[in-house]
């Protein structure tokens, strides 16, 4: 375990850090202070630093150049166990926990090393014990691959914890919150603060660094932009700092679309069944016309994933009808449904919507290559390389690894195809889940104009998010789905956050 945090010193000292990939300069003498007690704000656009400078913190990067000083102590952070042993922990945004394991099992692997005389049930009481101290409600015997994502971040933050981490790193911690468990979480993290942990948050929502830090630096293209006191700043300000020139974009054009009769997409009386652990479906009843934005909002794990899977043709229906652009893909197989315009942006982007190890090109043919009777290597290259230059994505090239890429500019290549495929059809179903999961303001507002174009020509977009906040700002009318059911919407000119967070809480409890 590692001692406890000494009021009055400096938690983290990182001096003239500098970090490279072959030609690329992730970092360029960066220096980054943290003290304990303190909830400091880590922003910056995507490809900014911002991870790999807590990669470094926690042993997963060797610095080229610079000093990491924890407590006044220098140290050779060269592994992340080198980094646990000092009191250093961070949730990653894609968490690292194995999934065949139990949240207790996962808990216990990153804390407890002589597990041949492990005392399981004094371990579990303590677990326990901390879980509820800290709020976080989680079954400690359910398999983490059966847990929604929002759970799976609990265990995470508990093992860290339970590790003994006097330094927290949150990377995005918040993305698939409800906005009264986000309120959850930042009372958690404000009272960790106050027991003396120094907690770094790696955040893109300005109004979550401004609700919960103290103190916030900003990283602009590697290298450092500034640091200010939240209670002395300006959201303008820190915009400005992360954005630079680019500060103009952050702003999403307004929606100014009309909405026609035609449905693009509908489901009357749909029903779904599935395994022991999803959510089922029940008598759905749900359009989109053209020209129409529409949210579906609800608590992790009340059915978004499973309708997402339905209408992409990954999940059966068992009663009831769907049709997109008057066709009836009630049974349609996943290529028919793309042909009728239905483009899906899936909600988790590196496990479901790209092939990471494979060239740009091949992932943003995914899909597209249903359209058409033939492509050739070459017309792919072409074709990925327009969509590069029209959709500004920072990548060496067409022939790039996936991967490669950062999280902002991998969305706006699945969101570039699945353009594609609503335009082909003539304007057809654009349906998103979680699009600006993780994306920096300028990335997110990328998104957010892209989905309102597809609207402006003619489509409509069904938005699943978590996000509340975006549900309001950009949809015509916002849906509840509750316990798989549609529980309740609301217009556009008429939104109530304290409606609509009842009928997402109140149903689900």
């Amino acid at each position: 375990m590692a001692e406890p945090a000494r009021a009055g010193d400096v938690a983290v000292e990182m001096a003239g850090i500098a970090k490279s990939f072959g030609d690329v300069h992730a970092l360029d003498d960066v220096t980054f202070r943290v003290a304990p007690g303190e909830v400091h704000g880590l922003l910056g656009e995507n490809g900014a630093g911002k991870t790999t400078l807590m990669n470094v913190l926690t042993g997963l990067y060797l610095a080229d150049r610079g000093d990491v000083a924890l407590h006044g102590q220098h140290v050779d952070l060269r592994t992340p166990s080198d980094a646990v042993g000092h009191g250093v922990g961070m949730v990653h945004q894609h968490f690292e926990l194995v999934q065949a394991f139990s949240a207790l099992e996962n808990i216990l692997l990153g804390a407890v090393t002589a597990t041949w005389s492990m005392d399981t049930a004094s371990h579990r009481e303590r677990i326990a014990d901390l879980a509820d101290h800290y709020g976080f409600t989680v079954d400690l015997d359910t398999r983490v691959a059966d847990m929604e994502v929002g759970d799976q971040q609990k265990v995470e933050i508990l093992r860290i914890l339970y590790a003994g981490a006097d330094i927290l790193v949150l990377d995005e911690p918040t993305t698939h919150l409800t906005p009264a468990e986000v309120d959850h979480l930042f009372a958690s993290v404000r009272e960790l603060a106050a027991e003396g942990l120094a907690v770094v948050l790696i955040a893109h929502k300005l109004h979550e660094v401004f609700a919960v830090c103290d103190r916030v630096t900003v990283l602009r293209h590697g290298r450092l932009a500034g640091s200010l006191d939240v209670a002395a700043a300006a959201h303008a300000d820190v915009v400005a700092m992360m954005m630079g020139d680019d500060a103009t974009m952050v702003e999403a054009r307004a929606k100014t679309c009309d909405i026609g009769e035609d449905e693009v997409l509908s489901l009357r009386g749909v029903t779904a069944t599935g395994g022991a652990v999803d959510v089922h479906l029940h008598d759905l009843d749900l359009q989109v016309h053209r020209g129409e934005f529409v949210g579906i909002a609800g608590v992790a794990g009340n059915g978004q994933r499973e309708l997402m899977e339905l209408l992409a043709g990954l999940r059966p229906i068992t009663t009831g009808r769907m049709h997109a652009s008057g066709v009836d893909v009630t049974h349609a197989r996943v290529d028919e449904r793309i042909r009728a315009g239905v483009a899906v942006l899936p909600g988790d982007r590196m496990r479901e919507g790209v092939l990471p190890a494979s060239p740009l090109y091949e992932t943003y043919a995914l899909g597209r290559h249903l359209l058409h009777d033939h492509f050739s290597p070459h017309d792919l290259q072409d074709q990925a390389r327009d969509m590069i230059a029209r959709f500004d994505v920072r990548t060496s090239g067409p022939t790039a690894p996936t991967a490669s890429l950062s999280g902002g500019n991998i969305q706006k290549v699945l969101v570039a195809r699945a353009l594609d495929v609503s335009e082909h059809a003539g304007g057809g179903a654009m349906v998103v889940m979680n699009p600006t999961s993780g994306l920096d303001v300028g990335a997110a507002a990328f998104v957010h104009d892209q989905l309102v174009r597809t609207c402006e020509a003619g489509g409509g977009v069904l938005l699943i998010s978590e996000d509340l906040d975006e549900l309001l700002a950009l949809c015509d009318r916002v849906v509840v789905l509750s316990h798989g059911r549609l529980a309740g919407q609301q217009v556009a000119g008429d939104y109530d956050r304290l409606v609509l967070g009842d009928l997402m809480v109140a149903a689900h409890g």
